[in-house]
C-alpha cells in the first residue's frame, strides 16, 4: 500500500503544494472535541442499549469514557507521554460528560440516525488514526511501530469496553473492517507525511473514509480463517 500511496503522489505533484493545516500535529480543538462527543455517545448506547445487562450509570459512563478516550490513553501510555493528552484539559471529560447525558436523553432519535452517527464514528475513527501516528513518529518510533499506535488510538478504546462487557472485542472477528480502516489511515498518513504534514492529514482521514463507504456500499468485511463467510457490516463498531 505504501508503494500505491507514493506513485499516488507522484502522479499528483501539486498536492504538496497545498496549503492546509496539518489535522494530526495541530488538531483544532473543536474537531478534537467533535469526534470525542460522537465516541462517547457511541460508548455509552454501547451500555444503554445492551437488554443482556442491567448497566447502571457507572457502567455507561465507564464504556463512554473508554470508548472517546481510551484509545488516546493506550497511545499516550505506550509512548510515554504522561499525564495523557485528554486528563490535561478539563474539556475532553466534560465532553465525555455531555456524550452520556446526550445518549441518555436522545438514544432513540440517535437511532433513527444511524447512517450520519456511521459517518461520523468514520471521521473519529480516522482522525485518531492520524493523530496517533503523528504522536508516534514526533516521539521518534520508526514507521511500523507508527502504525500499530494510530491503530490503537482508533480501536483501542472500543476493545477495552468489549473486554469490560464480556465480549470477543469485535475487531478480532469477521466483521466489519475497522482495524483495516486504521491501518490504512495510519499507513497513508504516514506515507505523505515525509512530503507535506498538512496533506497528509487529510489524505490518512479520506482514506478511512472512503474505505469505510465502499466497504458498507458492497458489504465487504473481514473473513474468518475457517472460510465461512462473516455478517454483513453493521453501525458504529
Amino acid at each position: 500500500m505504501r508503494d500505491v500511496i507514493t506513485g499516488l503522489l507522484d502522479a499528483v505533484p501539486s498536492l504538496g503544494a497545498l496549503d492546509v493545516p496539518d489535522l494530526a500535529g495541530s488538531t483544532p480543538l473543536w474537531l478534537a472535541l467533535l469526534t470525542v462527543l460522537v465516541n462517547a455517545i457511541v460508548g455509552a448506547l454501547r451500555g444503554i442499549l445492551d437488554r443482556s445487562h442491567d448497566w447502571d450509570l457507572v457502567g455507561v459512563s465507564a464504556f463512554a469514557l473508554l470508548t472517546g478516550l481510551g484509545g488516546g490513553f493506550i497511545r499516550d501510555l505506550l509512548i510515554g507521554n504522561l499525564p495523557a493528552e485528554s486528563l490535561r484539559s478539563p474539556w475532553f471529560l466534560a465532553t465525555v460528560i455531555v456524550g452520556i447525558a446526550v445518549a441518555r436523553i436522545g438514544s432513540r432519535a440517535i437511532e433513527r440516525l444511524e447512517a450520519l452517527f456511521v459517518q461520523l464514528n468514520a471521521l473519529a475513527l480516522g482522525l485518531f488514526a492520524v493523530i496517533g501516528a503523528s504522536y508516534a513518529t514526533a516521539f521518534g518510533l520508526p514507521f511500523m511501530s507508527a502504525v500499530l499506535i494510530g491503530t490503537l488510538s482508533a480501536v483501542g478504546g472500543g476493545m477495552l469496553v468489549s473486554l469490560l462487557q464480556g465480549q470477543v472485542p469485535r475487531i478480532l472477528v469477521a466483521g466489519a473492517p475497522n482495524a483495516l480502516l486504521a491501518v490504512w489511515g495510519s499507513t497513508a498518513y504516514l506515507v505523505v507525511a515525509g512530503r507535506d504534514p498538512g496533506a497528509a492529514s487529510f489524505v490518512g482521514i479520506a482514506t478511512v473514509l472512503v474505505a469505510q463507504a465502499v466497504s458498507l456500499r458492497l458489504g465487504l468485511t473481514t473473513r474468518p480463517t475457517h472460510g465461512r463467510p462473516a455478517a454483513p457490516p453493521a453501525g458504529p463498531r
